[in-house]
């Protein structure tokens, strides 16, 4: 009698699972990223994360970027020659004045590789950028290395920013 039952539960989960509709259209080409990176972006948000905290809350600091009669650190990325400007405002610079800028991967990127005269950050990317996106959102995690060149991350610094 059971394997009756479960036969017929079969049966009818086999019978539900057929009734899908037929998928129709296609996805179309993929977004260019590069493309869609290309423009000005302005701080829109920041917020930190103590990674020493047992609770890891993350803390909106935007207060220091954007700031009433101040300007907003802006960063131009041109997709001709991959180079990228900085105009600092209030808030720390973290980004330099200026360098050339990469995707780990141009068609999936996950990283933002920011290269200056002075020193190289990869950037994990928040998410990937289209040009048809208004936002995109970075984070700089920063460590603490001991003198054997041991690595404790610290803090995670999140910047949101908007196309202008």
């Amino acid at each position: 009698m059971n394997n009756k039952i479960y036969a017929l539960i079969l049966l009818i989960a086999v019978a539900v699972s057929s009734c899908k509709p037929d998928l129709k259209g296609e996805l179309g080409d993929p977004s260019n990223k590069v493309a869609g990176m290309a423009g000005t972006w302005k701080v829109s948000q920041f917020s930190q994360i103590d990674l020493n905290n047992p609770v890891q809350e993350e803390r909106d600091l935007t207060e220091f970027y954007v700031v009433d009669g101040q300007d907003v650190l802006t960063i131009e990325f041109k997709e001709e020659g991959r180079t990228y400007t900085v105009a600092p405002g209030a808030g720390r610079n973290f980004f330099g004045t200026g360098g050339t800028w990469a995707f780990d991967n141009d068609a999936a990127p996950s990283t933002l590789i920011l290269t200056s005269d002075v020193e190289t950050l990869e950037l994990p990317l928040g998410a990937m950028v289209r040009e048809f996106d208004n936002n995109f959102s970075i984070e700089i995690p920063r460590f603490c290395e001991d003198a054997t060149g041991n690595r404790t991350n610290t803090v995670i610094y999140k910047f949101q920013f908007t196309r202008q």
